[in-house]
């Protein structure tokens, strides 16, 4: 009996290690001793949501960030207009869903808006090529439309603006500007020309002026005389030696040929004094046209008149001796301190007005002295006409 149960004992110590070896359980033991167990089917669930709840937190907080700066930028633009402007702030004091909601919707409406002010705000000052380029921009309707006007059309337009100006300032232009002009539209860039016509037209052209004023000293009746002596000493600004040549010369010139023609009037005869109140009741114009030929037609008349009637030829209370038929004016004498002018004979009237500068001639005259009547009274005569002739032109 021993025998047996000791063969047993050592039978089953030798298969002992081959069974626990070969089971399940320790092979899998042996393959990974060292790593985690695998999570479960619910486990595995929660922590993909957890992961996907603060992903999304993230990208959101992102484009919020990414937003506000691009809203700031547009605020930090100084072309922005006041339409942008105020929708962009609104934006950036709410909500994410706000400030994308301004860059995807409101900027591209309030850009739309601000620049059709932007464009009528050209037109209304603009010229005539600027005018018609932006009112095709307006028509159309477009933000393309109107961002091609901004940025390109205006320009191309108010050169061709500029161009037509500057040729225009050409009329009666003085040196200074005639030669300025000339250059530009030979050789000036587009930014030059537009400095010329906007600002420094204007300091080359008081020079100009300044030189067209004192030439006419040379020539001036008295009123012009004396404005011009009081203009200068002033101080004149551009705009006054401007306002001056263009504007208060002319008045100046007129009132003088007034005088001068009251002085004709009171030494002439029947058809001069008719002729002479004609042009005093009439325009500018008249005057200097009576200045420049009515006197001497009239003149003429009034010598046949008095041939035909076998009067010596002269003129009225023998202002005129006899002569070699020859029509002869009357000529202003006026010196170089401006002192009332007497008349003569057997000189041309020149009219003190007259838009081209040519202002009545002076010289001495002293020779032929006053007509017989004396200079007193020719000199009321004159003014009286001139006063009457006022107050009739100012009547109703």
């Amino acid at each position: 009996m021993k025998l047996p149960r000791a063969a047993s004992a050592v039978v089953a110590a030798a298969i002992a290690p081959a069974v626990l070896f070969s089971s399940p359980a320790f092979a899998a033991d042996t393959s990974s001793p060292s790593a985690p167990p695998a999570p479960s089917a619910p486990d595995r669930g929660a922590t993909e949501s957890a992961g996907t709840k603060d992903g999304g937190a993230s990208e959101g907080d992102g484009q919020a960030a990414e937003d506000r700066a691009a809203i700031e930028a547009i605020l930090a633009d100084p072309e922005t207009g006041p339409g942008v402007r105020a929708a962009a702030e609104k934006a950036l004091k709410g909500t994410a869903a706000d400030m994308r909601h301004f860059l995807k919707v409101v900027w591209a409406q309030q850009q739309f808006t601000d620049d059709r002010v932007k464009v009528l705000r050209i037109h209304s000052t603009g010229g005539v090529g600027v005018k018609r380029e932006a009112e095709r921009a307006l028509n159309a309707g477009t933000q393309a439309a109107l961002t091609e006007f901004l940025k390109n059309g205006q320009h191309v337009a108010r050169l061709e603006d500029d161009r037509f100006e500057m040729l225009r300032m050409l009329t009666g232009a003085g040196k200074g500007i005639t030669e300025r002009v000339n250059y530009l539209l030979s050789h000036g860039t587009r930014e030059e020309i537009r400095a010329f016509v906007e600002t420094e037209q204007h300091a080359i052209r008081a020079d100009d002026d300044r030189v067209a004023i004192l030439r006419m000293l040379e020539d001036a009746g008295p009123s012009l005389k004396a404005a011009i002596q009081r203009l200068l000493d002033s101080n004149p600004s551009p705009a006054q030696l401007r306002e001056f040549v263009t504007t208060t010369q002319h008045g100046l010139r007129d009132l003088d040929n007034e005088l001068l023609i009251a002085q004709i009037s009171s030494v002439g005869g029947p058809e001069v004094r008719k002729a002479a109140r004609a042009a005093m009741l009439g325009t500018p114009e008249d005057r200097v046209a009576f200045l420049e030929t009515g006197q001497h037609v009239a003149r003429a008349k009034d010598k046949a008149a008095e041939e035909a009637a076998g009067k010596p030829d002269g003129g009225q209370d023998g202002s005129q001796g006899e002569g070699d038929g020859k029509d002869e004016g009357v000529k202003p004498i006026v010196d170089n301190n401006g002192t009332a002018p007497g008349t003569g004979t057997g000189n041309q009237v020149t009219p003190a007005g007259g838009a081209s500068g040519d202002l009545a001639s002076t010289g001495a005259g002293a020779e032929n002295g006053w007509i017989a009547g004396g200079a007193a009274t020719a000199l009321a005569a004159g003014a009286g006409l001139v006063l009457v002739n006022r107050r009739r032109r100012t009547s109703p």
